[in-house]
C-alpha cells in the first residue's frame, strides 16, 4: 500500500507542477555564458593495446564562453573523466573550443575540438616533475542536451556527451580514450 501511495503522489505532484508550469517564458540568452556539470559514465582507455573500461565521474565538466547570437555560443570547454591508474586518480580531459548551437527552445547541440589532457588528480601530486602529465593531439567533443527548467538567467539541463582524445606516453606510447557521460548542468547566460 505505501509503494501504491509513493507511485499517487508522484503523479500528482508530476501532474500538478506541469499545470503550473504551462505559461511560456522566454529564455533570454546573450552576452557571457558560464556552465558547470557533473555526471557519471564510462571511460574507455586503450594504453599500448591494453583496453580498460570502468565507471567514471565527471566533476567539474566547466564551459565558459559567450552568446554570439540567441541561438549560438561560442564556448571554451574542460570536458573529461576520472580514472584510477596505479591505485591513484588521474583525469583524462581535454581543453576544447566548441559552438553550441539551440536547435528549438530548450533543445542544444555542442560540438568541438582542441587539445588531450592525461594528468594526475591535483591532489595527488606530491612532485610536479614525476607527475606523469601528458598531453596530445586531437581531442573532440559531442553533446546534446535539454534544459529542463529555467528561471531568468539560469538553467538546468540534461546531457549525453561523448568526449574523444589521445595523449602521448613517454616511449613513443599513446592513451586513446573514448568518454561517454550523462551529465547534469547548471548554466547562466
Amino acid at each position: 500500500m505505501r509503494k501504491l501511495n509513493l507511485i499517487l503522489l508522484i503523479i500528482i505532484s508530476n501532474y500538478s507542477f506541469g499545470q503550473t508550469n504551462l505559461d511560456k517564458q522566454t529564455i533570454e540568452r546573450k552576452g557571457f555564458v558560464i556552465g558547470l556539470g557533473l555526471g557519471a559514465g564510462v571511460l574507455s582507455l586503450n594504453s599500448n593495446d591494453t583496453l580498460n573500461v570502468s565507471f567514471s565521474k565527471t566533476l567539474p565538466n566547466i564551459k565558459v564562453g559567450y552568446m554570439v547570437n540567441k541561438r549560438l555560443a561560442l564556448l571554451a570547454m574542460l570536458p573529461g573523466a576520472n580514472y584510477k591508474y596505479d591505485g591513484k586518480d588521474r583525469g583524462f580531459e581535454g581543453f576544447i573550443i566548441a559552438g553550441q548551437y539551440w536547435i528549438k527552445g530548450n533543445l542544444w547541440v555542442l560540438c568541438g575540438t582542441g587539445l588531450t589532457f592525461d594528468a594526475p588528480a591535483f591532489y595527488t601530486v606530491k612532485d610536479p616533475k614525476a607527475a606523469g602529465f601528458y598531453t596530445g593531439i586531437p581531442a573532440f567533443s559531442f553533446a546534446t542536451g535539454y534544459e529542463v527548467w529555467h528561471k531568468g538567467r539560469f538553467a538546468l539541463d540534461l546531457q549525453y556527451r561523448i568526449f574523444l582524445g589521445k595523449s602521448n606516453l613517454p616511449n613513443n606510447g599513446q592513451r586513446e580514450g573514448i568518454s561517454n557521460m550523462f551529465i547534469v548542468g547548471f548554466n547562466w547566460y
